[in-house]
């Protein structure tokens, strides 16, 4: 378990969890947020994909992300593609139940997933991508202080049509900055 004093902690899959994952993955209005085209999953898939991710993978850190006080998961990410030589990742996105949108969840889940790359794993570099459509991401990733670093053309095929996706890092001394700004400011 990974916390600190947010309203959520991060921790390892439990097998049980796919019944949820499979619940928001087959969500289309959840859906429609990510880059990827629906795809309709089964339960027995889903089970399968959880106990793979618990027992299997060697690049890839993917965990629930709780509620502290009820221990109710609320939803899920991953830290994807760890390159220990140089010291990166890719951010797999953040996927929070619906019944759960608008509660301050994903801000508080965003601040544990930068301490985790950072501060335990050690990373330099997160990075990631989403579809450039999607204006809200944008926002999100400015207010966090990551820097837009280009932009794929035509990149992914979603709704009948080709999308531009953006791609957006944040360095270790940009989250040092960001927290050590965050940390005078609460002193005053």
């Amino acid at each position: 378990m990974f916390n600190n004093n947010e309203s959520v902690y991060l921790r390892a899959f439990e097998l049980d969890d796919y019944k949820l994952i499979n619940k928001w993955r087959n969500d289309p209005e959840i859906n429609e947020l990510l880059a990827n085209n629906i795809v309709f999953v089964s339960s027995v898939r889903e089970k399968a994909w959880v106990e793979e991710k618990i027992h299997n993978d060697k690049v890839d850190i993917y965990f629930a992300i709780c509620d502290k006080e009820t221990n109710e998961m609320v939803g899920y990410s991953s830290v994807r593609k760890i390159n220990w030589r140089n010291k990166s990742a890719y951010w797999g996105g953040m996927t929070i139940g619906k019944e759960h949108w608008n509660k301050g969840y994903a801000l508080a889940a965003n601040a544990l997933i930068h301490k985790f790359v950072f501060d335990e794993l050690g990373l330099n570099r997160f990075y990631t991508d989403y579809l450039e459509t999607h204006t809200i991401s944008d926002k999100i990733f400015k207010k966090m202080g990551w820097t837009k670093e280009g932009v794929t053309r035509q990149d992914i095929f979603k709704n009948n049509q080709f999308h531009n996706v953006v791609i957006v890092s944040l360095l270790k001394h940009e989250y040092d900055t960001m927290k050590n700004e965050k940390s005078n400011t609460e002193k005053n």
